[in-house]
């Protein structure tokens, strides 16, 4: 590991250093700001065609197919958008701002299959989870000293705390953090007895701790509800695939002391949770995304199959808001629903919805034929839970981020459990 983490590059040709280098540099980029990101995807873009020109490989082998029927899906699912255009009350601005941006959900797939990455073994996988959890841990501090000093200056906590901490959307930010921690506890718990681990196992146990205080702290009610579930996933593999009880009781432990901290540094956060479980158990409407989805079930109805089209729905939908005297501040136009599952059936109707369920699923049953891919499950319940709560493929900094990661952990499916020597 040592070797890797000092010379990631070595043994690799000249065009391999380069998309390993943007491989790297799109990992942080995307934790940084979208706008990076998405530079980053096009000039990965740009080295892909270069180097299949150049050295006239086309095609991925470290896939087998079910892998490939992954990515497949994420391209059939952007035409299936693109079809939709042709009966879509709006196709030009479908076109101009919706298909635009889910151009990551067509191409990031596209190098996946068509650049031989078989250099990318385990190990500068994990190189590129532990620069995800380095950069978030610097956004965290940074956010936490630049806090510190408004604070100094006078401005009040509840204007730094919450929406105010850190400028980047909570729901996003929280998809970001919950993800590093699904990466990292494989890869913690496979090594945590290794000698050579003995420091680097307490700094990302550490990490873990920081992200979870930062999704308090950010306010982020589905990214808590997320990482709960991840816990809960968690202490089942401890307790019944690893069969180690004193790990499991710490992290029970843990859990009970994070939602009694949540409580007593965030009780409004909490409140909140409560009080939309309360709701939502009584039959009200308490819940904002509760009426989004109402709303949007409403403008569905008759439309299931086929949907009204990419972006041929915003007015109905908004005329829907205003039937349910939905808030003031959100009476605006192109306001979503907050459920991707609820967002693509609006767009394309079932034969999107089943698509798109394909694409989380496969994920999951490929972790569950090969349990060794613990990576590939945790992160399909994050990014499924993140795709419940909120629309991430109309963004380029949920799209890029979830398209990014899922190419990354399918490939681990033959490094790790066919070739098990080469991995931990």
């Amino acid at each position: 590991m040592k070797h890797f983490i000092t010379s990631p590059f070595s043994g690799l040709s000249r065009f391999e250093q380069i998309e390993y280098s943007l491989f790297l540099f799109l990992t942080v980029a995307i934790a940084i700001d979208w706008h990076l990101g998405l530079w980053g995807f096009m000039a990965l873009t740009i080295n892909t065609i270069v180097k299949t020109i150049a050295t006239h490989q086309v095609g991925n082998p470290c896939f087998h197919r079910p892998q490939r029927i992954g990515l497949i899906l994420m391209m059939v699912l952007y035409a299936i958008y693109a079809i939709s255009t042709l009966y879509s009350a709006n196709p030009g601005e479908a076109w101009s701002t919706t298909m635009v941006t889910m151009l990551p959900l067509l191409l990031l797939p596209a190098i996946f299959l068509a650049s031989n990455l078989h250099y990318l073994t385990p190990h500068r996988r994990h190189l590129m989870v532990y620069l995800l959890a380095a950069t978030l841990t610097i956004r965290f501090f940074f956010m936490a000293i630049r806090a510190a000093i408004r604070a100094a200056q006078g401005i009040p906590l509840a204007d730094l705390i919450d929406f105010h901490f850190d400028p980047l959307h909570h729901n996003y930010l929280a998809l970001y953090l919950i993800s590093a921690v699904a990466f990292l506890y494989p890869i913690v718990v496979r090594n945590w007895h290794r000698s050579q681990w003995h420091t680097l196992r307490w700094i990302a146990v550490a990490d873990m701790v920081v992200f979870s205080l930062y999704m308090v702290i950010m306010g982020s009610r589905s990214g808590l509800l997320i990482e709960a579930a991840l816990c809960l996933v968690c202490i089942l593999h401890l307790a019944f695939v690893r069969h180690q009880w004193r790990a499991t009781l710490l992290l029970a432990a843990a859990l009970f002391i994070f939602v009694g901290i949540t409580y007593l540094a965030a009780p409004r956060l909490y409140w909140r949770i409560v009080y939309s479980a309360q709701q939502m158990a009584a039959g009200n409407k308490g819940d904002s995304r509760q009426t989004l989805w109402a709303c949007g079930l409403e403008v569905l109805n008759g439309h299931e199959v086929l949907g009204l089209g990419c972006d041929g729905y915003w007015q109905q939908l908004h005329q829907s808001y205003v039937n349910h005297n939905f808030a003031e501040g959100f009476l605006h136009e192109e306001y979503n629903t907050h459920n991707q599952y609820l967002e693509t059936t609006l767009a394309t109707g079932l034969v999107g919805l089943i698509t798109l369920l394909a694409i989380v699923l496969l994920p999951a049953v490929l972790a569950f034929r090969h349990p060794r891919n613990l990576s590939m499950l945790l992160f399909t319940i994050v990014y499924a839970g993140s795709l419940f709560f909120e629309v991430s493929l109309a963004r380029q900094m949920g799209l890029l981020f979830i398209c990014w990661w899922y190419g990354l952990w399918l490939l681990p499916a033959k490094s790790e459990v066919y070739q098990p020597s080469a991995g931990h």
